[in-house]
């Protein structure tokens, strides 16, 4: 995939539980980019009630339904494909995406670093919108809602502490105190009516606490690119013996006893699949998790790639 432009795409994830003030959040993003001339593209839910007034549409500024409606369904289809369209069409220079309620982050992020595009974005920004009024009474929900709560703020570079007017102080210090614990990395901004500060938009995910491959706080990414087929049985150990902080691996191989053939292999939940394709792609695999040993797991595909 090959971006027109020949400049990687910026790209924002907003992530939030249900009724956190994401489509405010969005409106108020998408004013303070255009004070930055960039040409903006946006991926929701169609379900979604985002109002784009005249003015915006003026602008340059798309909207893009996901096929199917919704982020938490077959994303790794689905905002691929639409992520791989905007890239060849080579108009945009930020993609906004605003991920269901119930969406977890990590699956966005990873349809984002996907193989077929990741040499064209930017290591993605996840900003994470909390409801103040709903995570004080978050335990009236049930354990799931809670941990995906907890998941939303844990991968979030950004986190917008919304609706505080709805707590008292002492309840705001409180809430920050657990906001904290769970991800002491993020930068929180307290706020109401999703109302962001400039900062917000001239951080990339690459100034926030990170190096070249590393990133997401708590979930880092690292891609490797093979020049030439390579040896099956060692590529079959290095994916059986993946430690346990790897959550994902995805990407495309040729074997040297079967040179012909593109393979695509994908590896979740400790589990492998792959199969042939015939898509014409890079010989890329990307690698996501938490704490990785960037180093180690380079040095491993090297030695596949020149043994």
């Amino acid at each position: 995939m090959i971006n027109n432009k020949k400049q990687k795409i910026s790209i924002t994830i907003i992530s939030g539980f249900l009724g956190s003030g994401k489509t405010t959040l969005l409106n108020n993003y998408i004013r303070q980019l255009f004070k930055k001339d960039e040409k903006i593209t946006i991926i929701m839910n169609e379900f979604g009630s985002f109002d784009v007034d005249s003015l915006l549409i003026e602008e340059d500024i798309t909207v893009k339904s996901l096929i199917n409606g919704c982020v938490c369904c077959d994303l790794n289809n689905d905002l691929v494909l639409q992520l791989q369209s905007l890239i060849k069409e080579g108009e945009s220079q930020h993609i906004l995406i605003e991920s269901t309620g119930i969406a977890h982050p990590l699956e966005v992020f990873a349809a984002c670093q996907d193989p077929t595009i990741v040499n064209d974005v930017e290591i993605p920004k996840i900003i994470g919108l909390v409801d103040a009024l709903r995570f004080n009474n978050r335990m009236k929900y049930t354990v799931e809602t809670n941990e995906l709560m907890e998941e939303q703020i844990k991968y979030s570079d950004i986190i917008i502490l919304n609706k505080m007017d709805l707590v008292t102080q002492v309840e705001l210090e409180n809430i920050k105190k657990q906001l904290v614990s769970i991800n002491n990395k993020a930068t929180i901004y307290v706020t109401t009516y999703s109302k962001l500060d400039d900062v917000v938009v001239k951080n990339k995910a690459a100034d926030i606490n990170r190096h070249v491959h590393v990133h997401h706080h708590n979930v880092q990414s690292m891609k490797y690119t093979f020049s030439s087929p390579i040896d099956r049985q060692l590529f079959y150990q290095f994916i059986m013996r993946l430690p346990d902080e790897v959550f994902r691996l995805k990407g495309f191989v040729k074997f040297k006893d079967q040179s012909d053939s593109t393979y695509e292999f994908q590896f979740s939940m400790g589990l492998p699949t792959y199969g042939i394709t015939d898509r014409e792609v890079p010989l890329t695999i990307v690698i996501i998790g938490e704490m990785l040993d960037t180093t180690r797991l380079k040095n491993q595909l090297e030695m596949i790639q020149f043994t």
